[in-house]
């Protein structure tokens, strides 16, 4: 799962995501509201943590931005305005959360996976196709009734495109969401070939349907019918 975090205390900031980064998540980060907008514009996130005062704008704008651009993504806004008037202002706008300042970091968690929770699989924690089975809170995969030993690209990989099936997905996308805007230091897309292989090969020698396939020249599809 792919994080933004919108933050100008950088303490603050620091904290988040050396604890988000610890929970297996992809953190992205923008201190001020310029670089949150670009952020929203360039990127796609599974949730989005702003911060109402920003340098250069109020996050508030930022939430309406990311509402009309993606309706799908998660957002929980993190302030030191505690008034009920702010937080009817945040939610009303688009946001998914509303947390004051200042906030324990588990309780962030804990509101980070409700929020995804509730946006993928109709409220479940589990996505299964046939013997394949994803446990998306303990971050676990098991196919035929096995635990299967995955890396946490291959995870995230075989997520991303279950989150996606029939759908065709671009080797580009899939470096976006594993690299995010470091996605340029790749030299080639050849690391995405070499865990699909690996991911391909655990998933068959635990008799697991074959799921993925390749859409020559393009990217790859997570197939059920």
């Amino acid at each position: 799962m792919k994080l933004l975090i919108i933050e100008d205390e950088q303490d603050l900031l620091n904290l988040i995501i050396r604890y988000l980064k610890k929970e297996g998540y992809l953190c992205e980060y923008a201190v001020n509201f310029k670089e949150g907008y670009k952020k929203i514009n360039n990127f796609e996130y599974d949730c989005a943590i702003v911060d109402l005062n920003l340098p250069g704008g109020d996050g508030l704008k930022l939430v309406q931005y990311l509402r009309a651009d993606n309706s799908q993504v998660g957002i929980i806004v993190i302030s030191a305005r505690d008034t009920i008037e702010d937080r009817i202002s945040g939610l009303n706008i688009g946001a998914d959360d509303y947390l004051t300042k200042p906030f324990n970091l588990s309780e962030l968690n804990a509101r980070i996976k409700a929020i995804l929770r509730r946006k993928t699989n109709q409220f479940s924690n589990e996505i299964h196709f046939g013997d394949l089975s994803i446990n998306l809170e303990e971050r676990k995969v098991e196919a035929g009734g096995k635990l299967l030993q995955l890396t946490k690209k291959e995870y995230n990989i075989l997520v991303y495109l279950a989150r996606n099936k029939n759908r065709v997905v671009t080797k580009d996308s899939i470096a976006e969401h594993l690299w995010g805007d470091y996605m340029d230091n790749a030299v080639s897309f050849d690391f995405i070939y070499a865990h699909v292989k690996n991911l391909r090969k655990k998933l068959a020698e635990n008799g697991c349907g074959d799921f993925l396939k390749t859409v020559y020249g393009i990217g790859y599809k997570f197939q059920t019918h």
